[in-house]
């Protein structure tokens, strides 16, 4: 569901100012992402559901701070991020669970029944590798991939510079370029490169 701006804005104070109705709205809204981002930190999907708890409810805890929120975005990240560190502080026992589990890739159709095959094969192959990816890239590679954010945001969001953020997404897209194109030989680079950053 889109929502403009100045309507953040509106259901950011209404929610600041102990709207419960407007509250829900705000859970209803950004709880998908919330999610989202907890499983690229936490990589186990019954830690999310706890860690998005949190969340949530150190947000309506702090709602009076939500007036000054200027990127919402970050501001979830970035909460989002504390609570997932203080949930693995405090079990130290997450455990990754393959990508495809909670992203899929639809394959676009193909003109041909090998076309299909093959780009279902290739999705496949590049969620196993995108969860081999080394902690940091897996997760920078992630954001810029589903989420669409910035280098900038990004390096706000982990609190490391810009240009760390640009190296470990050329370590990401080389170490993914490598796996399949060992699998996929025949296939061109730019077809590769387009899978990887659809």
């Amino acid at each position: 569901m889109e929502i403009s701006g100045q309507n953040i804005k509106n259901l950011l104070s209404s929610v600041s100012s102990d709207d419960r109705g407007a509250f829900e709205r705000f859970y209803n809204l950004y709880y998908d992402q919330v999610f989202r981002f907890a499983y690229y930190c936490l990589g186990e999907k019954e830690a999310c559901k706890e860690v998005v708890s949190d969340v949530f409810f150190s947000i309506w805890k702090s709602k009076i701070r939500l007036r000054d929120v200027d990127n919402i975005n970050t501001y979830l990240y970035v909460t989002v991020r504390n609570e997932a560190l203080r949930h693995i502080s405090k079990n130290n026992s997450v455990n990754k669970i393959p990508m495809d589990q909670l992203c899929s890739f639809e394959p676009e159709e193909e003109s041909t029944p090998d076309g299909i095959l093959e780009s279902r094969e290739m999705r496949e192959l590049l969620n196993l590798a995108i969860d081999e990816l080394p902690e940091k890239c897996r997760l920078i590679f992630l954001m810029i991939r589903e989420e669409g954010l910035s280098t900038k945001e990004i390096a706000k969001i982990l609190s490391i510079q810009e240009s760390t953020v640009r190296v470990q997404m050329k370590i990401a897209v080389e170490k993914l370029i490598t796996r399949l194109k060992s699998d996929f030989p025949d296939i061109s680079f730019v077809l590769i490169l387009m899978s990887i950053l659809q």
